[in-house]
């Protein structure tokens, strides 16, 4: 059993360096030396991800008997951002990429010379495996993936109902049939409503006709992040054939976790909570005669103030950021939370910037004239 280890930041003359981590630009690694193992690669696909309930997810997308390709996709909307675990072969990062799951030994991966590659079809193929052999899923997840399944597309149609105008609902009569109570009584009855045949037949037929309706009137939904397409395939996906899991497993053991410097590098990159707060920042770090690191310092502390965010790490329901006069502070569930004083953001910023990874191409280009933030 491993010991939940703490996690140190080191000190602000090392903050560059830990951005260099691994990276070996000078020095060739030794492929052997240096590999994740693949007991360690299953460890982050299991637990790792940084979406709810991700694997009760996959385990129902498996089970439709997808292609590939088609899994690929959805992988790549289940797996994002970073993860850093404590395995016996010591500390793992892995990073999700456009190409695929980048692991590395270390606190980072994302730009790690020595990174192993996982594309999101061996990926999807592995996870495959894991599912047949028994070893991705407990076997409490696993009888309740179909319900979860239900429960998501349930929340996703009541907010869609939700949203439909008085001409919009004449198409879903079924629906009206659901209300009272309230949201989580509704979608609750909804949920079990959904795993009746006929009733899924029926609601089925109904957001067709929805969706070919929308389709020619947009006023249907007062709102239009709404994709009635989407949700009617979900819909039918329901009625599918299933493919038929067993598990091995008890329960998923979930190895100690940490924040990557990768993870830790991204939410830097976003800049602060302001409106044009990133552009700001950027033109304050790079102004020429240059500013010195403490007016640096005392810059970010006026620009991004008191405040904070969720959602913060990897895009993880879980986790946080926060921002005060002492610096800021990152949390993610299941990790030591990650203290950086003002002067160590300010040296990793200097960093990100000077190696390009602060701004994208497309915000260099794009970058508006916004007043500087006194």
């Amino acid at each position: 059993m491993l010991e939940q280890m703490s996690f140190i930041i080191p000190g602000e003359s090392e903050q560059i360096a830990l951005i260099d981590t691994m990276e070996a630009e000078s020095v060739p690694a030794t492929p052997f030396a240096f590999s994740v193992s693949k007991e360690d690669m299953d460890a982050i696909l299991r637990t790792g991800g940084n979406t709810a309930n991700h694997r009760l997810i996959l385990a129902a997308e498996f089970s439709k008997g997808k292609p590939v390709e088609e899994m690929t996709q959805i992988l790549r909307q289940v797996y994002h951002g970073g993860n850093g675990m404590v395995t016996e072969h010591g500390r793992i990062s892995a990073w999700y990429a456009e190409d695929g799951i980048l692991f590395a030994p270390g606190g980072s991966a994302r730009y790690t010379r020595i990174a192993q590659v996982m594309s999101w079809e061996d990926a999807a193929r592995r996870i495959g495996e894991l599912l047949e052999s028994g070893q991705f899923i407990s076997v409490i997840e696993l009888a309740t993936a179909p319900a979860h399944e239900r429960a998501m597309i349930a929340q996703r149609l009541w907010y869609l109902y939700g949203d439909t105008t008085t001409e919009g609902k004449a198409f879903l009569p079924s629906m009206e049939s659901i209300r009272g109570g309230g949201f989580p009584d509704e979608t609750a009855r909804l949920a079990e409503r959904l795993a009746d045949p006929a009733f899924l037949s029926g609601i089925t037929t109904e957001m067709d006709a929805f969706a070919d309706a929308y389709a020619q009137n947009r006023h249907l939904l007062r709102f239009r992040f709404h994709n009635p397409n989407v949700l009617n395939q979900s819909l039918r996906e329901l009625a599918l054939s299933r493919r038929e899991y067993e598990s091995l497993l008890t329960e998923v053991a979930r190895p100690a976790a940490f924040i990557t410097e990768d993870e830790m590098d991204a939410q830097l990159a976003s800049g602060s909570s302001m409106a044009g707060g990133k552009e700001r920042i950027y033109r304050f770090f790079t102004a020429y005669p240059a500013h010195t690191p403490k007016e640096k310092a005392d810059y970010l502390k006026e620009e991004y103030g008191i405040g904070g965010h969720s959602h913060a790490v990897s895009g993880s329901d879980h986790s946080s950021e926060s921002h005060d006069g002492k610096g800021i502070k990152l949390q993610k569930e299941g990790c030591p939370a990650v203290q950086l004083s003002w002067a160590q953001v300010v040296k990793r910023m200097d960093a990100l910037i000077a190696r390009g990874r602060y701004m994208t191409q497309s915000e260099l280009e794009n970058i508006s004239a916004l007043p500087e933030k006194r």
